[in-house]
């Protein structure tokens, strides 16, 4: 039962993850958000910063959690998405042309993987935790 506890709370930690898709299609990025993958992020805060770092643009997402942009330069676009609910999320957007070309960016780790690196952790620490007990009485 000990253990049990701390795995559920790992996977219904991951049931609200904020995600960021991104798609670049000049002069055009497109962010859509979503929770976990699946339901829309509507009406986050969105700050787009440009690559010398300063404030380009602030709105909210949209009903379906969508946000888009025009870049004016070359370089990595950071925004930061937040729901102001405890989600905030900082994806950065590399603009390599600004006519023509598309390019989207790399996408983070699933939530699988995240899920087993949780769970993991905290096999790994109970290991450790009941190896020091069993040391302590000795």
């Amino acid at each position: 039962m000990r253990l049990i506890l701390p795995v559920l709370f790992c996977l219904t930690a991951f049931a609200h993850d904020l995600d960021i898709a991104t798609r670049l299609t000049p002069p055009v990025a497109v962010l859509k958000t979503t929770y976990a993958g699946a339901d829309p992020v509507p009406f986050a805060k969105v700050q787009v910063f440009s690559p010398a770092g300063v404030e380009f643009q602030n709105a909210y997402t949209d009903k379906n959690g969508s946000f888009s942009f025009v870049p004016d330069s070359i370089g990595a676009w950071r925004v930061v998405i937040d729901d102001e609910l405890g989600h905030r999320r900082e994806v950065s957007v590399p603009v390599g042309t600004l006519d023509g070309a598309t390019a989207n960016t790399q996408p983070s780790a699933s939530r699988i993987e995240r899920a087993l690196l949780g769970l993991s952790l905290i096999l790994g620490l109970t290991g450790f935790w009941y190896g020091f007990q069993s040391r302590k009485k000795s």
